[in-house]
């Protein structure tokens, strides 16, 4: 079974962004050594709204160059170790202001569908030219900012001019709907790559997008009590490495988690990397034809850095054949 290892190359998008060192280079790098012990490679879903603010403002302000140019020296570096380096779009950056080190978020421009359609295909357009620029190709694929990715017919407005064929922001069984994220993914289908045409959540084979969705599995309540034991217990291997903090989840989704076995999805981040050999082993006996995997530089721990060596070599002996999500243009 092919395996996707994906990663969101973001900063936090809560009260407090976090800083590069923290969120972005170092755990990149850690998280890279290890999948390359392995023999595999991530790819990189890169926030390049983020970039293209922080490019905007690094003529006025000498933190802004700062950190455009070791994120963009360290991109490139990626690139250079044969990561994959694709199109990742938070519109609120473009909404936000930068001052002595520290980020004002905008809250009110978190979807695309929260911007003007020509700012959106702006940001599409330079998004695209900016990771070419930094790591010698043109982006293929596409990842929404908080998995919103619909209308449809939106998405398609904006990855088919910009030479975007394949998608992977949907979250198949989930539906979410909060300020900041907005999406129905109920009727989606699972561990499967599909193209699709005027609906993401329903396979065309004529069609001419791809869609690589994030792999699913059940989760029961204990596990999130058990996380929010350990975060009450402050326990040092299970502390986030990247410095910032996260968008608040809404309560109806908290009071869900704790009640009933939802749809996680398959990831390496925090302690959630637990159940990650339990759903690879599912889509297994499901006969999946791709197993897609998230994560998140920010959301690194000691524990989970810790387990992922023994995760990949269990999923290697299973026969999984790792591949970079620019590969799938390269199958017949």
């Amino acid at each position: 079974m092919d395996v996707f290892l994906t990663l969101d190359y973001e900063l936090f998008l809560g009260e407090r962004t976090g800083s590069v060192g923290r969120c972005l280079v170092e755990t990149s790098d850690r998280l890279c050594d290890i999948a390359e012990q392995a023999g595999a490679r991530f790819t990189f879903f890169v926030d390049a709204t983020y970039l293209l603010r922080l490019r905007e403002l690094s003529g006025s302000d000498s933190h802004a160059s700062d950190d455009f140019g070791r994120v963009t020296s360290h991109l490139h570096s990626l690139a250079g170790r044969g990561h994959d380096l694709q199109l990742h779009i938070h519109p609120q950056w473009q909404y936000s202001d930068y001052s002595d080190g520290q980020w004002t978020l905008d809250s009110t421009h978190y979807k695309i569908q929260d911007i003007p359609a020509e700012k959106a295909a702006a940001l599409f357009r330079d998004g695209c030219s900016l990771i070419e620029e930094i790591g010698g190709r043109r982006p293929v694929a596409f990842r929404a900012g908080g998995f919103s990715a619909q209308p449809t017919s939106l998405l398609r407005s904006l990855l088919i001019p910009n030479g975007i064929s394949i998608d992977c922001s949907v979250y198949p069984g989930n539906v979410y709907h909060s300020p900041q994220q907005d999406y129905d993914y109920a009727t989606a289908p699972t561990n499967t790559v599909y193209r699709f045409s005027s609906d993401i959540c329903v396979p065309d084979a004529d069609g001419d997008l791809t869609e690589l969705p994030l792999s699913v599995c059940k989760v029961s309540p204990l596990f999130y009590w058990g996380l929010v034991a350990r975060r009450l217990a402050r326990l040092k291997s299970h502390r986030r490495i990247g410095d910032g903090l996260s968008v608040k989840t809404t309560g109806e989704s908290i009071r869900t988690r704790l009640t009933t076995s939802t749809d996680g999805f398959a990831t390496i981040d925090e302690s959630k990397i637990s159940y990650l050999p339990k759903a690879f082993r599912r889509a297994l006996a499901d006969g999946a034809d791709a197993f897609c995997v998230i994560g998140h530089p920010k959301l690194a721990t000691p524990y989970s850095l810790s387990r992922l060596p023994g995760v990949l070599r269990g999923m290697s002996d299973r026969g999984a054949v790792f591949r970079t999500v620019s590969e799938l243009n390269d199958q017949p």
